[in-house]
């Protein structure tokens, strides 16, 4: 799968750009809501790169699921959609590699 981005109708691919983590505390929630093939569930952002997310979560997801994420940045108030596949399970979450998202 590659990992595009769609930005002002134009594909770019997120590994040209400098990959710039973030992380977020509770302070900073950022709420997620997730769709899979079985399932739809709101979860929070707790780590976030130009390529991926880390999801804290309670449920159960195995590696190479793929998933939907909806997502807004409290500050710009941006929302954003995405697609992933999930390519690390924890006991407190995933990581989800983004393969397609947008920004509203």
């Amino acid at each position: 799968m590659n990992g595009n981005t769609l930005q002002n109708g134009q594909i770019q691919n997120p590994r040209e750009k400098k990959d710039v983590r973030k992380q977020f505390n509770a302070m900073q929630p950022i709420d997620a809501f997730c769709q899979t093939m079985d399932s739809r569930f709101k979860a929070s952002i707790v780590d976030m790169s130009s390529s991926g997310v880390f999801i804290k979560t309670g449920r159960h997801l195995s590696a190479g699921q793929e998933i939907a994420v909806k997502f807004m940045f409290p500050k710009t108030r941006k929302t954003i959609m995405a697609t992933g596949q999930v390519v690390r399970t924890s006991y407190n979450g995933v990581g989800v590699k983004f393969n397609i998202f947008f920004k509203g």
